[in-house]
């Protein structure tokens, strides 16, 4: 996202507030995935409980996200981040279902929509 895309960061402000957002579809260096918007706080400690329930023999993966989770908020946003996400189309490595919970930082956003 070269130049501020200010209703991309109003819809991630919105949805902060509000706690989830529309289903979004974003391009991302020729990537397109598509998920549901949700918050910041949100995802962090859905992660967190994630890494928790997974069994490792170290617990404390979920620290991280929940410290995550008390950061303030940075405006504008960095990153806007994705529940259920799935991988679209791309050049790209990454498996179709990418998991529950992923992280886009905005400046490489190309372009987006949602539904």
């Amino acid at each position: 996202m070269a130049v501020r895309d200010e209703l991309l960061i109003d819809l991630i402000n919105r949805t902060e507030m509000e706690g989830a957002g529309p289903r979004i579809t974003v391009v991302a260096q020729g990537v397109v995935l598509t998920g549901r918007l949700t918050a910041h706080r949100s995802w962090a400690v859905s992660v967190a409980e994630v890494l928790d329930d997974d069994g490792a023999a170290d617990e404390r993966f979920g620290e991280a996200f929940r410290r995550e989770a008390e950061e303030p908020l940075a405006y504008p946003p960095v990153f806007l981040h994705l529940h259920g996400c799935q991988l679209i189309s791309g050049s790209s490595s990454l498996p179709v279902a990418l998991g529950e919970y992923f992280r886009v930082p905005l400046d490489a956003v190309t372009a987006w929509s949602v539904k």
